[in-house]
């Protein structure tokens, strides 16, 4: 039976979820729950999409029910309130990235999943792509690792309202927007879940008018070695990965958020070595996600909830020193 949810939100992430949510028999959406200012165009993805209920108040949402779970896709600095509020309402939580402002929060947030015996993922696409299980299985081959680049940057169309002086989410600070938290974060959950957590780590950012970070890279000190990590939302790059060895390297083509070409080049030198490509994919980034989600709370699997969890806690560590630099 699939997963009941609410979508929470009707931003562009959760317009995106709705178009393709009806390809994925794990989860059904039975309810959308927005600001009022949102409605019609709530009613209008219900119509469309055949969801049953809409609502702009969530505690009338949370006391009529009707799902066991919630998918917020709220603006970044309405995360942690928003999913606080429907764990204490009784319900499972998927939570967009960047997960929470703090690893604090997270760790908040968490406790009181564990109190209530719900569970709480966030949704990040990676971890639970095949092509990224593909990367993990090749990375030993490698040898030792001897670096790592990852990058992930797509002009914003928000970003001329911005130079007019016109702010929206994406570079309000004070709605953690930014190219650390909307994009980068899918770098460092790439490189960590790869490379593990660095001993050291630094943000360099490039600001715009009002100290948003348009463009960053973050450095990552793995003792050994140096992985750095670009992200931009005010100018386009050649987006992927490549991480090497002596033995060879593995190489991610495209968004580091869909990871949409992979392979491994292992043994040889100056150009040569063996290319083995990766699986492609099947479906969207996000299915998988949401799959995982709904397996989890089906299964009570609580050994893929702990190892979830603990992606999303090193990564909200790793975001707390990146931020105070």
């Amino acid at each position: 039976m699939a997963l009941q949810i609410a979508v929470l939100s009707t931003s562009r992430i959760v317009a995106e979820v709705m178009r393709e949510i009806g390809n994925w028999p794990e989860v059904e959406v039975t309810a959308i729950v927005c600001r009022p200012q949102s409605a019609e165009k709530a009613h209008a993805w219900a119509a469309e999409y055949g969801v049953p209920a809409v609502y702009t108040d969530e505690a009338a949402a949370y006391a009529a029910g009707g799902f066991d779970a919630v998918y917020i896709g709220t603006a970044n600095h309405l995360h942690y309130a928003a999913a606080k509020r429907a764990l204490q309402a009784g319900y499972h939580v998927l939570l967009e990235k960047p997960f929470t402002a703090t690893a604090a929060e997270a760790r908040e947030l968490f406790a009181l999943a564990d109190a209530k015996g719900l569970v709480l993922m966030e949704a990040i696409t990676i971890p639970y792509l095949p092509q990224y299980a593909f990367l993990q299985a090749e990375l030993p081959k490698i040898g030792e690792v001897r670096g790592a680049m990852a990058s992930f940057c797509a002009r914003s169309a928000r970003y001329d309202d911005y130079l007019k002086g016109i702010w929206n989410t994406t570079f309000d600070p004070a709605c953690l927007g930014g190219a650390l938290n909307d994009m980068n974060v899918y770098n460092l959950h790439l490189l960590c879940g790869l490379l593990g957590v660095p001993g050291r780590a630094e943000y360099r950012p490039s600001c715009g008018p009002n100290g948003i970070d348009t463009a960053g890279l973050a450095l990552l000190d793995y003792g050994g070695f140096t992985a750095a990590a670009l992200a931009a939302k005010d100018s386009e790059g050649r987006n992927g990965m490549v991480l090497q060895g002596p033995g060879g390297y593995l190489v991610v083509e495209g968004g580091t958020n869909a990871l949409p070409v992979v392979y491994s080049v292992l043994g040889g030198v100056r150009g040569g070595g063996t290319r083995v490509d990766g699986p492609k994919p099947e479906r969207h980034r996000m299915a998988y996600e949401f799959a995982e989600f709904a397996r989890i709370i089906a299964e009570k699997d609580a050994d893929a909830e702990t190892a979830a969890r603990m992606r999303t806690m090193r990564v909200m560590e790793l975001l707390d020193v990146l931020h105070e630099k």
